[in-house]
């Protein structure tokens, strides 16, 4: 689709990243692109390609009912059983590069914006297309085969989160302070307000740490035990 040569590319465990001038590509690992542990087992990503359709609708989403700054979708499709997104290209330094002075100057708008994010209600769990797609703290004690089911509620009682908006997944320009883009949407839905971990208050380190927040996380699996898991 994309003739250029990416400027920059990595990959995890269950992405590919590609950075061009204009635009960036996301997409998921292929089956046969699995990565294998030190054991030798192979890593499956859970919902791999569900994951990224549940990213998709939501930066659409956003974009649509909020002033929130995320990235424009170009194009998203699956092909040679990767899932792809092409995204316009955000200029800007992640939260975590930032002195811990000026990291504190941007708490507020960032806060600004998850009130936001609350004030979009649903009374069924899950993603705006309704792919439904819960943080890691549940889903890693789970058999991968799980088939999980939204869950309702009389009462339009749950709220729009992120659900991982960890120092990288925030996007800050160097000069004025301001988010210029919230990225990685693929935990994203209508869940209990407390499934919006506030990743981005700890100084170190900048990721996603489940552990640093025992009161929360253990709020977040009391609402799943009646799950299917």
């Amino acid at each position: 689709m994309f003739d250029e040569e990416p400027l920059t590319y990595e990959e995890s465990s269950e992405r590919a990243y590609y950075s061009y001038s204009d635009r960036y590509l996301k997409r998921s690992l292929a089956p046969s692109e699995y990565k294998s542990a030190r054991s030798g087992e192979v890593i499956v990503p859970f919902r791999n390609k569900e994951r990224l359709e549940n990213e998709v609708a939501c930066l659409k989403y956003i974009r649509e009912k909020t002033d929130i700054p995320v990235p424009e979708v170009l194009n998203a499709y699956e092909e040679n059983g990767s899932f792809f997104i092409w995204t316009a290209r955000v200029e800007g330094v992640p939260l975590k590069e930032l002195k811990e002075e000026d990291r504190l100057k941007v708490l507020p708008e960032i806060r600004r914006h998850i009130a936001t994010l609350q004030t979009l209600r649903s009374n069924k769990t899950g993603g705006p297309s309704g792919i439904l797609c819960p943080p890691n703290i549940v889903t890693d004690n789970c058999d991968r085969n799980t088939v999980w089911q939204q869950i309702s509620a009389e009462d339009f009682i749950y709220v729009f989160i992120h659900g991982d908006l960890s120092r990288s997944n925030i996007i800050v320009d160097p000069v004025t302070y301001k988010v210029v883009a919230i990225l990685d949407w693929e935990y994203a839905g209508y869940y209990p307000k407390e499934h919006e971990i506030p990743y981005y208050e700890r100084p170190i380190p900048s990721g996603a740490q489940p552990k640093y927040f025992p009161k929360i996380v253990k709020q977040i699996k009391q609402f799943w035990e009646d799950s299917t898991c």
